[in-house]
């Protein structure tokens, strides 16, 4: 009786934990964000596996540089559930600082807003600060990255959730940090990979291609 009681328990708890963070049910369109100072212009393709959720293909494309411009994401992904998610988002960018000698660092802020859909609506509004280093070699640049963000997640759809501000409450606010790596072969193409843990779980890589 006990071990069946603890068994029960145990299963209470995990179910429990399955439903603390509303981002479990769904695909997030903004993960990883792949938000650098220097992200090119131009069109991106990307495979990427998320959790929840599973293998997917995501586009991005820039009209200039980060942090100028906008950008547009959009995809469609495995979902926890096996059926097909669609995701899609915008993010803007500004510069707070601009590597020097002394700090050879590139820092911008960034916001974003987008919507991941399977059988509910996830509406996730991430904000979040990005620093880069740039290493130049003789035919290919090196621009690390990593980016810390909180993320403001609202739910549409007929489950009610707990989350973190109550009971059935369809908000849910989270954290995540990101850790990126491009490899520039020209101002224009690149290898993008990028990888995020916490609130968004993900790992992505793809080529950064020209716009014209």
């Amino acid at each position: 009786m006990k071990i069946a009681r603890r068994r029960s328990s145990l299963l209470a708890v995990a179910v429990a934990l399955s439903m603390a963070s509303p981002a479990m049910g769904q695909v997030a369109w903004d993960a990883p964000s792949l938000m650098a100072p220097g992200s090119p212009a131009g069109w991106g393709i990307h495979l990427f596996d998320s959790d929840p959720g599973d293998l997917g293909v995501f586009a991005t494309w820039r009209a200039a540089p980060a942090p100028l411009g906008l950008g547009i994401r959009f995809g469609i992904a495995e979902g926890y559930r096996n059926d097909l998610a669609i995701l899609g988002g915008v993010d803007v960018s500004g510069a707070l600082y601009e590597a020097s000698e002394e700090v050879p660092m590139n820092v911008i802020w960034f916001l974003g807003a987008g919507a991941g859909i399977e059988n509910d609506i996830l509406l996730s509004f991430p904000a979040g600060v990005s620093l880069g280093w740039v290493f130049q070699g003789d035919e290919v640049a090196f621009r690390p990255y990593v980016a810390p963000k909180i993320i403001l997640d609202a739910f549409l759809g007929d489950e009610d959730r707990p989350g973190r501000f109550g009971d059935d409450d369809d908000l849910d606010l989270g954290a995540a940090l990101e850790f990126g790596l491009d490899l520039a072969f020209s101002s224009t193409f690149a290898i993008r990979a990028g990888a995020s843990v916490g609130d968004r779980e993900a790992v992505s890589i793809g080529v950064q291609l020209p716009g014209r």
